[in-house]
């Protein structure tokens, strides 16, 4: 399967925006069973992704021949959601069933289906990834000119550290993972942001909500509940391992 990402590897002149994916096979269901791999972790990820990734190409077909372990890395998440719905419909086929709380009356709505295929691509043009001027803006407060960036695979698995070992420095280290560059310093850590007045933290959240800084794939679900008839959004768990588990593929008969 030939499946477009949302945006893709830029090598140069040559974007690298279309990817062949693979099935799962038994070793990844291995990966999925290894609980160091996947309680409170996303062990399974980068292991899955580098597997059942077979080629980058460009949309005349050109392969990237770099190692699939760096050319993972330099994806941001978009691609990455995108890669691991695909490898799921892939393997199981386009219909996935899942569980979910309605926040309104706390009922379980089971068993909702939906068509993994029918999730819309949102894709990133080639010139919005290159233009840095969308995503650069000076703090109201302090007069510090941001560059904001999307999240990739590391910082994935360092906001996961961050939640578990640095709940003292929570909201500033999980904001530092999304600046590229504060004023000629391009390296940005927690400590850079925990002097920010709260004036401009609530500017840097406004813009990180409001800019687009990377194609997607739409995993948010609307659904209205079985019980109270009230319509709420679910995102779907792409990292979950319960994500690939097969029981997903057919309407389940448990209670």
């Amino acid at each position: 399967m030939v499946i477009t990402l949302p945006n893709g590897l830029l090598d140069g002149q040559d974007l690298f925006n279309r990817a062949e994916v693979d099935e799962l096979r038994g070793k990844q269901q291995n990966y999925l069973a290894n609980r160091e791999l996947v309680v409170g972790n996303i062990g399974h990820i980068p292991k899955i992704l580098e597997d059942c990734v077979i080629s980058l190409q460009t949309p005349e077909g050109h392969k990237w021949g770099g190692q699939m372990k760096d050319a993972i890395e330099k994806l941001s998440v978009g691609d990455i959601e995108t890669l691991l719905v695909k490898i799921r419909e892939k393997t199981y086929g386009e219909r996935f069933y899942f569980n979910t709380t309605c926040p309104h009356c706390q009922h379980e709505n089971k068993n909702l289906k939906l068509e993994l295929n029918t999730l819309e691509l949102d894709v990133m043009p080639v010139a919005e990834l290159m233009d840095k001027t969308k995503r650069t803006f000076t703090l109201p407060k302090s007069g510090k000119e941001l560059e904001i960036r999307p999240l990739y695979l590391k910082d994935l698995f360092e906001s996961l550290k961050i939640v578990k070992n640095n709940s003292d420095r929570l909201v500033t280290s999980v904001i530092a993972l999304s600046i590229k560059r504060m004023d000629d310093k391009s390296k940005v850590g927690p400590e850079d942001v925990d002097n920010l007045p709260a004036s401009d933290l609530m500017h840097l959240r406004d813009q990180l909500e409001k800019t687009k800084l990377e194609g997607t794939i739409d995993t948010k679900i609307t659904h209205a509940c079985n019980n109270c008839n009230k319509d709420f959004d679910t995102k779907l768990d792409v990292y979950s391992s319960e994500f690939f588990d097969p029981s997903k593929a057919s309407m389940s008969t448990t209670t």
